[in-house]
């Protein structure tokens, strides 16, 4: 966390951080969704990512990913998916990246009526284009 740092017993914990960053107001607001996870046993990036959209698929009305794409965020192979859904109505345009420096797993999504599509890409590609990944240590 920015604000400080603290210690806890070595007693198996797992880092299952998540942040929610929101902009804007109404039909125009941008939720950007950060999670940081161990990579599930066993799996790949790729198939963690998959089950996060086939997660997605039976609990979102209407979901359904248009586009996909291997990429590179800081250097570190990244999967990207864009979709949408239905939510009380209205269309959600969503973009998602999945990468695991150092094993850990984070995925980005970043969430907007389809009418604020336009802005959600743009935070989407200034998030890409500008993400510095830590060291390890």
């Amino acid at each position: 966390m920015n604000e400080g740092a603290f210690e806890l017993p070595e007693q198996g914990a797992v880092d299952r951080t998540t942040h929610v960053i929101e902009s804007g107001a109404g039909e125009h607001t941008l939720t950007l969704v950060v999670c940081r996870a161990p990579l599930p046993g066993g799996k790949s990036l790729r198939q963690a990512a998959q089950a996060r959209v086939l997660d997605e698929l039976t609990r979102l009305s209407g979901y359904g990913v248009t586009a996909e794409r291997e990429t590179s965020w800081d250097g570190m192979p990244t999967l990207e998916y864009t979709s949408r859904w239905r939510h009380e109505g209205k269309v959600i345009h969503q973009q998602q990246a999945h990468l695991a420096p150092h094993g850990r797993w984070i995925y980005f999504a970043l969430s907007a009526q389809a009418t604020a599509r336009t802005a959600a890409d743009a935070w989407f590609d200034r998030i890409r284009d500008t993400i510095r990944l830590r060291n390890q240590d």
